[in-house]
């Protein structure tokens, strides 16, 4: 797999987890002091998650690949999920 197409499929995967890790690091700044103990550690581990995302999209496009790196791009959506997860028991605090 060349490095463009490598680049191309690990674009919009980046893009996503920014979209997503920008928000969460700045609210859990930034709302640090008006919450619980349980909805801080949630907002630290879901930041932990999204950063672990954005290391794994940004590895598709660097580390070479013969074929579509399907176990890499499965981690992504898979912490897209597990984030989405954490937000929702996170609103229960």
């Amino acid at each position: 797999m060349s490095a463009a197409l490598r680049w191309k499929l690990a674009g919009p995967l980046i893009g996503l987890s920014l979209l997503l890790a920008v928000p969460a690091v700045f609210g859990t700044v930034a709302w640090w002091s008006l919450y619980g103990t349980g909805y801080r550690v949630l907002s630290v581990i879901i930041c932990l998650v999204l950063a672990a995302q954005l290391a794994v999209a940004v590895s598709i496009g660097v580390r070479p690949a013969k074929d579509v790196p399907w176990i890499r791009i499965g981690l992504v959506v898979l912490g897209l999920l597990l984030t989405c997860g954490l937000a929702r028991l996170r609103r229960e605090f």
